[in-house]
């Protein structure tokens, strides 16, 4: 691959999603793990391919996302594919998570595509 590819989708978290009732109450905040695993499921899209973490590298939380008055807040996910040697079989993904253009998460994901499906 000789230069970077990027796109960028917006996501909805749902304010029923069922781990927020219990991360905090009274004050939810969207768990890590529930950004994460809409990275992932955008990565899986966009490459058409099953995912599977060979690694996640620096990854930064630097903001949470709250939820109030029940609301659903959207998130900009970008996604860039990162140059590698078109020998390695491993596949890095550079992720940012924005909402309202204020940088949520940001980090590296490396994996190995499953191209059998």
């Amino acid at each position: 691959m000789s230069s970077s590819q990027t796109i960028q989708k917006q996501i909805n978290i749902s304010s029923e999603h069922p781990s927020l009732s219990g991360h905090f109450p009274g004050n939810p905040v969207v768990p890590g793990v529930v950004i994460l695993e809409h990275v992932r499921q955008c990565i899986e899209e966009w490459k058409h391919s099953s995912v599977e973490v060979s690694s996640l590298k620096s990854i930064k939380f630097l903001s949470p996302i709250l939820l109030s008055d029940a609301s659903s807040p959207s998130l900009d996910i970008v996604l860039e594919e990162k140059n590698t040697l078109n020998t390695s079989p491993t596949t890095k993904i550079g992720f940012r998570c924005l909402q309202n253009e204020n940088l949520i998460v940001q980090g590296l994901w490396l994996f190995q595509a499953d191209q059998s499906q």
